[in-house]
């Protein structure tokens, strides 16, 4: 199975930036469908020990914290693009969950790396994507509350990825 762990987003703000993600239109850039749209806090790659992994991350303890979606960016850089996305303001909450988790899962796999972001869309072939960064660059697409994060089953298939939830961590209180 691939796996990796990640923060829920609100419908209205997944909503809100689908339309954005559509609005780029153009050959080789494929938009994050809203339904796909999350905050990965880590990707821990293919895995048969989810179980495992699950009773780590139950023993995670964090409290609620507020995060702001804001800006848009590219990786690796604005003239060589592969993904699009938004940046993420926390106060610093979602980079201290994120290196909890990684803490909790050395020597399952995975990316040991986090950026806060949230993928917006993804480039297949050479884009000119400037303006529209620029256009957005510090643009916000709301604020919302983290009480949970979950880990999840990614399965890859001709129409796109489809992910499944296979356990919730809720926040203290």
């Amino acid at each position: 199975m691939r796996l990796f762990v990640a923060v829920p987003v609100p419908e209205e703000m997944k909503m809100r930036l689908g339309i954005l993600s559509d609005a780029i239109e153009q050959e080789g850039v494929v938009p994050v469908g809203a339904d796909n749209m999350h905050i990965t806090l880590r990707f821990i790659g293919e895995s048969d020990r989810a179980d495992e992994i699950e009773k780590k991350l139950k023993s995670i303890s964090f409290e609620r914290f507020d995060c702001e979606l804001l800006g848009l960016g590219a990786f690796p850089s604005a003239d060589y693009i592969k993904v699009v996305w938004t940046g993420i303001e926390s106060g610093n909450a979602l980079e201290t969950l994120a290196k909890e988790v990684a803490g909790r899962l050395k020597g399952f796999g995975g990316d040991e790396k986090f950026s806060a972001h949230l993928t917006i869309a993804r480039v297949k072939r050479k884009a000119d994507l400037k303006n529209f960064l620029k256009k957005h660059e510090k643009e916000g697409f709301g604020r919302f509350t983290v009480t949970q994060f979950h880990l999840m089953k990614s399965e890859l298939g001709p129409q796109g990825p489809r992910y499944t939830v296979l356990a919730s961590f809720d926040a203290n209180g």
